[in-house]
């Protein structure tokens, strides 16, 4: 290899300094780039956080507003059930006796269920309705009577007697 002259060598020794300037810059650059894109990603993970909260919160709230309104339409449910009933009762009472019975026993007929049951029973069910002045001896009575026109069959069960309602 030829030696180099002074002068070629001094402009190569700058030209390796200015290209070693450069790599630092750039280096120096590249430190400051990825660090912005560091900051910007935690940035950026923290803000996602934030948004899924507040979206959390949200369905949250959301669900206790449901929970809510299901509790008001059973309640609503319950309501129109329990006016069904009255509806129901209040029919029976005002309704026209059947043929050969008297407005009372037509009324007893109607108001109770087709379940087999004690005669104590079916008076507490008929005092609940509203038959507060129905004596047991006046309900049992009429009992009889529909058992005899044929509107309830009485079974003996042991020490007790079932009434079931038979449909005309």
């Amino acid at each position: 290899m030829a030696l180099l002259k002074d002068t070629e060598r001094e402009q190569l020794r700058q030209l390796v300094k200015a290209c070693l300037l450069e790599i630092s810059k750039l280096k120096i650059e590249l430190k400051k780039s990825q660090n912005e894109t560091t900051v910007s990603s935690e940035t950026e993970s923290i803000r996602i956080k934030v948004v899924q909260e507040e979206f959390n919160n949200h369905l949250i709230k959301k669900d206790e507003e449901i929970a809510q309104l299901q509790d008001i339409i059973q309640n609503k449910e319950d309501e129109i059930a329990e006016l069904e009933k009255i509806k129901v009762n209040f029919e029976a009472i005002i309704s026209r006796p059947k043929k050969d019975l008297t407005s009372f026993q037509s009324q007893i007929y109607l108001l109770l269920p087709y379940d087999e049951d004690t005669s104590e029973n079916l008076y507490t069910k008929l005092r609940t309705i509203g038959f507060s002045e129905l004596s047991n001896e006046n309900f049992e009575h009429a009992l009889r009577n529909l058992e005899r026109k044929g509107y309830f069959i009485s079974t003996p069960e042991g020490d007790r007697v079932l009434w079931k309602k038979i449909e005309k």
